[in-house]
């Protein structure tokens, strides 16, 4: 069984952002499977698995060569490596309803896996350094690419029956994007509670569950010493302590907004750094930069944002060295999306913008909740709870969020570059900072 770092980097798929595809970042997910096997996959030397001989009719059946016809068999847990140069099959352009607008047209290496008991399988795809390789993982319920239940680029999880199945690593683009890789797969049994919502919610209302601040300004704690109120110092420039909340201006007063729901474009958005509240998710780095230039500050750059969250001794985690699951919000078992819609199928990741989904229990958590979770500068919640834009132009959030803080790095480390500027889902969030004065 695995452990449960291990179920949480299966379950935790973008999805850095909340299940999309996360082009160009990475990380390593936790699993069992032992070192690769040579033979289950092309260019790793034995050619594949050994056939079968005689059978009712006493014919030879055909070698598993990677194809359609003849799949590569995987053992559950697995570990293997091979190439996708050395594919024999090219005949999957695209994965429908996967992902029907996204070419994938290069070479394909196909595998099948006997799934003895429902739970929750999971795959993950490392490339071998030194090469350009560009590849997708796709799960299939049928040897066809319109039998897609889920694809991404990294890792891949969906809650499955007992069955046959298939995974196929397909190469972006064309063939100029193939290379060696090594594939590791398992199966979670423990997942079947995933696929069950704990709540009744109106994906029509987005309560508003901060009060309501007349004087936001004045609600923030003091600053540190050359820094507005509600920051801390880190060297030569100031921080937000918490994550961002935020309200809107309508003319004449500041009104609250959910936390659960997308700010109105156009509107007048300031950010508060306040403790005890739902930090702001939903949001986009164009609003949260102009929040923060409403309240006199301005996003992070992420030099700023990395020295924040690893401190003056460059740790990986805000706390120290080594890894703590659940000192930081970072522990949720279910993924949220998955859970609050009962499903893995590719419709549920098209609705990253319901409000109920970081209403569900040991989801969001509030601003400072988390004591454990602070830098040695004070600084809380710079892991997990919420991804938090970044002033890069091209788009990056950083930090993980409440169910995954590994996949696309490690802490600290973690970045999801696979969206623009103007994307948000329920699990974006930021914070500020500001020039000290002297």
């Amino acid at each position: 069984m695995m452990s449960r770092g291990a179920l949480l980097a299966a379950l935790a798929l973008v999805l850095a952002c909340g299940g999309e595809p996360s082009e160009g970042a990475g990380g390593h997910d936790e699993g069992g499977g032992g070192e690769a096997r040579g033979g289950a996959g092309p260019g790793a030397g034995g050619g594949g698995a050994s056939s079968a001989t005689g059978g009712a009719g006493g014919e030879t059946m055909a070698e598993p060569d990677g194809s359609w016809a003849h799949p590569y068999p995987l053992e559950l847990p697995d570990l293997v490596s091979g190439s996708t140069l050395d594919a024999v099959s090219s005949d999957a352009d695209s994965y429908f309803p996967c992902a029907p607008q996204t070419p994938e047209p290069g070479p394909e290496v196909v595998y099948e896996i006997e799934v003895p008991e429902a739970g929750w399988l999971w795959a993950r795809i490392d490339d071998m350094p030194g090469d350009a390789l560009d590849v997708d993982l796709h799960l299939l319920k049928d040897a066809t690419p319109d039998a897609c239940i889920t694809r991404h680029d990294l890792s891949l999880g969906a809650p499955v029956q007992p069955g046959r199945h298939y995974l196929v690593v397909d190469t972006w683009q064309d063939a100029s994007y193939a290379g060696a890789y090594t594939l590791e797969v398992g199966l979670t049994t423990e997942a079947g509670a995933c696929l069950i919502s704990p709540i009744e919610c109106d994906g029509m209302l987005a309560p508003f569950v901060n009060p309501p601040f007349v004087n936001p300004g004045g609600l923030e704690a003091p600053g540190d010493a050359g820094c507005l109120p509600g920051m801390a110092r880190v060297e030569d420039f100031c921080i937000d302590r918490y994550e961002a909340t935020v309200v809107a201006f309508d003319g004449s007063d500041w009104l609250p907004v959910s936390p659960f729901a997308h700010p109105d474009d156009g509107a007048v958005l300031s950010a508060l750094s306040l403790e005890g509240v739902t930090p702001q998710g939903h949001i986009s780095q164009l609003q949260a930069d102009d929040a923060c230039a409403m309240a006199g500050k301005r996003l992070c750059d992420d030099a700023e944002w990395l020295r924040a969250c690893r401190g003056p001794t460059t740790t990986t985690y805000p706390y120290g060295s080594s890894l703590m699951p659940g000192v930081c919000n970072d522990d949720r078992e279910c993924h949220p999306v998955v859970q609050l819609f009962e499903s893995s199928d590719s419709w549920v990741w098209s609705e990253l913008g319901d409000p109920c989904i970081s209403q569900l229990p040991e989801g969001l958590a509030l601003t400072g909740e988390y004591q454990g979770c602070a830098t040695t500068e004070g600084v809380m919640d710079m892991m997990g709870n919420l991804h938090e834009w970044t002033a890069d132009p091209a788009g990056t959030f950083r930090g993980g969020f409440y169910v995954d803080t590994v996949i696309n790095g490690p802490g600290c480390l973690y970045a999801t570059t696979a969206h623009n500027v103007a994307h948000h889902d329920y699990s974006t969030g930021f914070r500020c900072c500001a020039d000290a004065t002297p």
